[in-house]
């Protein structure tokens, strides 16, 4: 290897330190504008994530203000039903942790507030991806992420899995874990759910028409 391409921005040392990069100002720009709605945040996060660290289109910076932008209402939307889902399930669990005395019925709603959870998990896991690719009204949207979720079981099972482990080692090595968290909490997590979901949405992603591919930069589908 001759002395210039160990410092060609183009080999694959400076091409990993550049994503890494990416993915340290795609996750402080995630925190800074998830006060604004986390549904325009996570969808955002997810399509520069997606675009830029995976198939190395555009720009970081670029991506995720092109796709918080063009998602922020619908984004918002999705956003205040997820934030109405978390306080339901809250209300259900605190409800059945009260009823002392009645096993039964706790047991009841214990094994509802599961099922509605995971269902509550899967359908999160999903919606963000389906509205920083497809476009189309939220209620489809919430829909498609159901049924794709449930369809994809197995897979739905594993995202939620490396959510639910990411959670626990914050919880674990709290407060330590905040530096982590801040650097690669979030832009992390998506970028191995990402390694699971596009070869999902790639499935129910339509190709472009014939001679649309010009001019169509159909990166999602490589």
């Amino acid at each position: 290897m001759e002395l210039n391409d160990v410092f060609n921005s183009e080999n694959r040392f400076f091409s990993a330190m550049n994503k890494l990069w990416d993915l340290i100002v795609l996750n402080f720009l995630f925190f800074l504008t998830v006060i604004l709605g986390i549904g325009p945040a996570a969808s955002a996060l997810y399509y520069a994530v997606a675009k830029n660290i995976r198939k190395s289109r555009s720009y970081a910076v670029k991506s995720y203000f092109h796709a918080f932008a063009m998602n922020f209402k619908q984004g918002f939307i999705i956003g205040i039903f997820q934030l109405l889902g978390a306080l339901s399930l809250w209300y259900c669990y605190a409800f059945a942790s009260s009823m002392d005395g009645q096993e039964t019925i706790a047991q009841i709603y214990f094994t509802v507030w599961i099922v509605f959870t995971a269902l509550y998990l899967f359908i999160s896991a999903y919606v963000y991806p389906i509205l920083s690719r497809f476009s189309m009204p939220v209620k489809k949207m919430l829909k498609m992420a159901f049924v794709i979720s449930l369809r994809h079981l197995p897979s739905s099972l594993l995202i939620t899995l490396i959510f639910a482990a990411e959670v626990f080692l914050i919880w674990l090595f709290n407060p330590a874990s905040i530096p982590l968290v801040l650097i690669f909490g979030a832009s992390g997590y998506v970028l191995l759910k990402s390694l699971i979901m596009e070869k999902i949405l790639r499935k129910y992603t339509p190709k472009p028409a014939e001679g649309e591919e010009e001019s169509t930069d159909a990166w999602y589908l490589e």
